[in-house]
Formats: C-alpha cells, sequence, structure tokens
C-alpha cells in the first residue's frame, strides 16, 4: 500500500476516533483561540489536499492588550488609595480627581488625558453604567465636575475632596452620571 493511501487510511480512523469520542462528558475548560487549529482531509489520496488554519491572532491580542492595559491602570489607581487630595495636584503625593486619573493613565499605560475632568469627559466612547457593561479602566464622570476610575466589581477609586485621601467606593454610595470608554 502506498504512503498517501496509509496516511489517508490512518486520518480517518483518527477521524472516526475523535468523533466518537466527542460523545463523551468531558468537564468544561477555557481554550485560548491561538490553541486553536481546524484540520481538513480531502480523502481523494493527495497529500497537497491537507489544508491546517489556524484563527487570526490580531483580534485575539487586540483584547489581551487591552485587558493588559486596563489592569495596569486599575494596580496603579490601587496603589495611590490614602494619598491626600490636594486641589491641582498631579501627584504622586498627592491629588485631585483629574489629576489622579491623568497620573494613572500615563504612568500605567503611557496615555496622555486632558489635565481637567472637563477636558477628559470629551474622550472615548460613552458607556452605560450598568456593572455588566463597565470595564476596568473606563472613567467615571459625575457632571463635568469629577472624575474617577472604575476598578471593577462595582467599584471606583477617586480622590474625592480637600480633607479626604484617595480611596475606593461602591457604585451604590457615590452613582455617577456618566462614563467613557478610553482604553479600546
Amino acid at each position: 500500500m502506498s504512503f498517501k493511501r496509509t496516511l489517508v487510511k490512518y486520518t480517518a480512523a483518527l477521524s472516526i476516533f475523535f468523533t466518537g469520542l466527542a460523545t463523551v462528558n468531558v468537564p468544561a475548560a477555557t481554550v485560548h483561540a491561538d490553541d486553536i487549529n481546524t484540520t481538513t482531509v480531502n480523502t481523494n489520496d493527495s497529500l497537497s489536499d491537507i489544508e491546517t488554519t489556524t484563527p487570526a491572532n490580531s483580534s485575539v491580542k487586540k483584547a489581551s492588550a487591552a485587558d493588559q492595559k486596563r489592569g495596569a491602570v486599575v494596580k496603579l489607581a490601587k496603589k495611590q488609595v490614602g494619598k491626600p487630595y490636594i486641589w491641582g495636584a498631579t501627584g504622586p503625593s498627592g491629588f485631585d480627581c483629574s489629576g489622579l486619573t491623568t497620573y494613572v493613565f500615563k504612568n500605567a499605560i503611557n496615555k496622555t488625558l486632558p489635565r481637567t475632568t472637563y477636558g477628559q469627559i470629551t474622550l472615548g466612547k460613552a458607556v452605560s453604567l450598568s456593572t455588566k457593561k463597565l470595564k476596568k479602566g473606563d472613567l467615571l464622570f459625575w457632571g463635568n465636575s469629577h472624575v474617577a476610575i472604575y476598578i471593577g466589581n462595582g467599584k471606583y477609586v477617586h480622590a474625592p475632596a480637600p480633607g479626604q485621601n484617595v480611596r475606593i467606593q461602591t457604585l451604590g454610595s457615590f452613582m455617577p452620571s456618566s462614563a467613557k470608554r478610553v482604553i479600546d
């Protein structure tokens, strides 16, 4: 028997074997799109008809890069908790609300935001205030006079007011009026 026929029969046998396994219950697992390969075999005895494809990596990497940026913003924002509110301050020892967001975005992901809340509210894409829609790193606004960084799980970091320190609060305690996504 020729090598090509043997290969085709071997491939067909494996296909039947794996198809039979498809009915076995296996616990769910997380699979990364980069790890998936799709193989198509044409059984007309031609090796040139074996084709392997891998999903486009660009969309997967973009999502991963954005998630990494969001994580870096949240991590640095949390490190500022406890520092004093100082009107007009841009860190690192104290902040006002927009000084905090400016500092965190610049130092976490090298993204320059306008210095004031008035400028920052003009950026990005408007998003729903629903915790199902908000993503870590989204900017939260109270009118055009206050800004904070959403850190997930219904919480945000902000520099609230003179005499107070940078803190984490929940959306239920001081609900914003709008949100913008500036990490894409």
